[in-house]
């Protein structure tokens, strides 16, 4: 949480000093005053009521009241200030010229300038200084009749002229020790300090490069982004706050203040605002100063300068020492309030946690700083040997004062080939694969393998040569069209691909060929296919994969760190996925992509490119390397 300052535009601006002024030894008690006694530059104590070492309130005579070098210039803090004594009332303008300065009537306010460094005052104008402190005298006589003065001492931070607002007052009276008791009306000084809240909200977005990897085994580095903002910020809690002194300078003989009862003290923006004095109602000033705080609540931050006036009236009576006091009131505006804003939320830290792990620090952002600001991180994850997981990573921020978070989250997926239970053409030309051709080609009540290759397609499927025959001819052709494969005869080796693809389907199937009854001494299709009809796997057909050792005896491999062929995009396949049958299909349909020639089938009108892309599909499925799409 720091702190921000708004003021009104073209507003003199100085630091109130409406705390910074109090003397250090006076900042926990009721009243604070900057003047006191000087005994060894005037021969003993000249305080009629108060500390004469720090707190006076009542001299003898003017001559008496100093300027406290002490205590006050370790609280007022490094820099240039002047003083000026005037009368009642003249704390709107205590600048030189102005009719209720009583020191201008002797001097300028060069002359009563002074600096404070490391809490030591240096003075070099016309006034007595000694031990640290500052003889206010030559200053006019006050109009007030109770013998009131103020004392302004103000900042000159930004030059002369000041604002009222700059400068801290407080008041003191001089009368002589022996005079006949009159009646000193209550002063009252105060201060006024602006706050609000400055509260900012937070965004969160995350995103990453890639949200899907289908590949065959090794890893994958994904690079993801967090990018956290904020907003300019939304002030509330707006308030006027301070204290307000009333000064009481009656006395009896002995130098005790003499109470006034019966005082009210109110307050009041200059926006109507009422403000809420603690204690202000019906009191007794039974000390020399009593200290008022008060507080105002304002919906939002001025758009205009704002003052802050505090009244103080009392009922007329006779004080303990006879003195009539007629009723009366007094009253002090502080002009032109500056409100500090807090801000709130300014920081935020932000967190990652991956795949419902724990949570790691990102890093710790703040206003003032990039907006958005981005975090860039990457995370290396294992392909799956088949099938997909998915990962979530969720980016969360807290901010500092309120605990508010949002979160983000990105989900990436990667996937190894499908697990379908396809077999290759080597299985289907070994013995296990004759065996299950052999002995279960024609189940009882269901459409026998003949049938489902001659068929497949239509009229003019690339195995219709297969209608009609035993299932020892069909072993035979079989083996014959899968030995018949060759890499230089792109059309062959298409068909002896597809043709174990279409064994696959078919043995994998119980509504058409697949069977668990036993035979004798025969392992049935359920030893070696999963019970799933493969014809229902829905293959992505853009990661087409280059196929490599695609012998006829065994297994082959998509090979690695080569792109993916899209076949849909090929013009190979007529949709980006389609079923295991629907592939079949296609590529058994005359006139294309097959020319429907039984003993020399051309596919895509001899277009290799094409026709490799098929043969790899079916080889990707045979091979339980096909990505489901």
């Amino acid at each position: 949480m720091t702190k921000t300052t708004w003021r009104r535009c073209l507003a003199l601006v100085f630091a109130p000093l409406a705390l910074i002024l109090m003397p250090a030894g006076a900042l926990g008690q009721s009243g604070a005053t900057f003047t006191t006694i000087n005994a060894s530059a005037d021969g003993g104590n000249h305080c009629l009521n108060g500390n004469p070492a720090v707190n006076c309130n009542i001299y003898g005579a003017k001559e008496h009241v100093w300027l406290n070098g002490g205590p006050t210039a370790a609280a007022l803090g490094d820099g240039i200030y002047f003083f000026a004594v005037l009368a009642p009332g003249g704390q709107a303008d205590p600048n030189d010229g102005t009719p209720k300065n009583l020191s201008d009537d002797h001097d300028t306010y060069e002359n009563r300038t002074f600096s404070v460094g490391g809490g030591t005052i240096a003075y070099t104008g016309t006034h007595t200084f000694d031990s640290n402190k500052i003889r206010l005298a030559d200053y006019a006589d006050t109009p007030n009749p109770g013998g009131v003065y103020i004392l302004a001492i103000c900042s000159l931070k930004k030059g002369y002229p000041v604002a009222p607002r700059t400068c801290k007052y407080d008041a003191f009276k001089v009368k002589a020790a022996n005079s006949t008791p009159t009646a000193s009306d209550p002063v009252v000084t105060k201060d006024a300090a602006g706050a609000y809240d400055n509260t900012y909200a937070w965004d969160i977005d995350k995103s990453v490069d890639k949200t899907l990897v289908q590949q065959v085994g090794g890893s994958v580095t994904f690079t993801y982004t967090v990018s956290v903002s904020h907003d300019s910020g939304t002030p509330g809690n707006v308030t006027v706050a301070g204290d307000v002194t009333v000064s009481n300078f009656n006395i009896d003989a002995d130098g005790n203040t003499l109470p006034i009862s019966g005082v009210d003290v109110t307050d009041e923006l200059s926006d109507g605002t009422t403000c809420t004095v603690a204690g202000g109602n019906n009191v007794t000033l039974v000390t020399d100063n009593t200290v008022f705080s008060y507080s105002c609540s304002l919906s939002a931050l001025p758009s205009s300068a704002l003052d802050n006036t505090v009244e103080v009236s009392w009922p007329a009576q006779t004080l303990g020492n006879g003195a009539a006091l007629a009723a009366g009131s007094d009253d002090f505006t502080f002009e032109d309030i500056e409100f500090t804003g807090t801000d709130v939320d300014e920081c935020a830290d932000v967190t990652d946690a991956f795949d419902g792990g724990l949570a790691g620090s990102l890093g710790n952002v703040c206003v003032g700083g990039d907006n958005p600001t981005e975090f860039e991180y990457s995370r290396v994850i294992q392909v799956p040997a088949n099938g997909c997981l998915s990962y979530d990573n969720t980016a969360t921020f807290e901010t500092n004062d309120t605990l508010a978070t949002d979160s983000a989250s990105a989900t990436v997926t990667v996937c190894g080939p499908a697990k379908t239970g396809a077999l290759t053409i080597g299985f289907w030309k070994n013995t296990n694969g004759n065996s299950l051709i052999q002995h279960y080609c024609a189940p009882a009540g269901k459409m026998s393998l003949a049938s489902y290759l001659s068929t497949l397609g239509g009229a003019n499927s690339p195995f219709k040569g297969a209608a009609g025959m035993s299932c020892t001819s069909l072993v035979t052709f079989v083996n014959n069209m899968i030995s018949g494969a060759s890499s230089t005869n792109m059309n062959l080796m298409l068909r002896a691909q597809m043709l174990a693809t279409a064994l696959n389907v078919y043995f994998s199937d119980p509504s058409r060929g697949y069977t668990t009854t036993a035979v004798p001494k025969t392992k049935p299709p359920s030893w070696f296919l999963p019970g799933v009809p493969i014809g229902a796997f829905v293959m992505d057909l853009t990661a087409v994969c280059p196929m490599v050792a695609n012998s006829l005896t065994g297994a082959a491999t998509c090979q690695n760190n080569t792109p993916s062929t899209n076949g849909f995009t090929a013009g190979a396949l007529p949709s980006a996925s389609m079923t295991v049958q629907a592939i079949l299909t296609h590529a058994s349909t005359s006139p294309s992509p097959f020319n429907g020639s039984t003993s020399n089938p051309v596919w895509y009108a001899g277009d290799r490119t094409k026709q490799e892309i098929a043969k790899n599909v079916f080889d990707q499925i045979n091979n339980q390397l096909a990505f489901g799409g």
